[in-house]
């Protein structure tokens, strides 16, 4: 009987060896779930990484856009001012001119109106 019972503990071990071997491999399909769960978080979060990349760049390209636009518009605006200055320029020279315009005009009638008075104190051919 002996040799019953070694068999018997032989079959047990066995038994309980095929029943780990059942629990080890339902970890490990366990493990192969969350491996596989993981991968595809992972392939998500490299989906959203590319997307936020693409996003990164056009970004970046709106703003070397915009760089050249505020260094066009510096540049317009530096030629503006100098066209304005010229612009102020001309203007006072010509409301200078204009005034002195209007001196010279002023004297002239000044000696205009002296001359029709001188003309209208004679009265005839020389005689008064």
């Amino acid at each position: 009987m002996d040799i019953e019972k070694t068999i018997q503990a032989i079959a047990d071990s066995q038994l309980r060896a095929e029943r780990r071997m059942e629990l080890a491999d339902q970890r490990a399909d366990r493990a192969d779930q969350r491996a596989d769960r993981a991968e595809q978080r992972a392939d998500r979060a490299d989906k959203r990484m590319d997307r936020f990349d693409l996003k990164l760049r056009s970004t970046a390209d709106l703003v070397r856009q915009g760089i050249k636009m505020v260094l066009q518009m510096r540049a317009y605006q530096a030629e503006m001012k100098k066209s304005q200055k010229e612009l102020d320029f001309k203007f006072n020279a010509l409301v200078d001119s204009q005034l002195r315009t209007d001196e010279a005009l002023r004297k002239t009638d000044e000696k205009f109106n002296r001359l029709i008075e001188v003309l209208r104190r004679r009265n005839g051919n020389g005689h008064r």
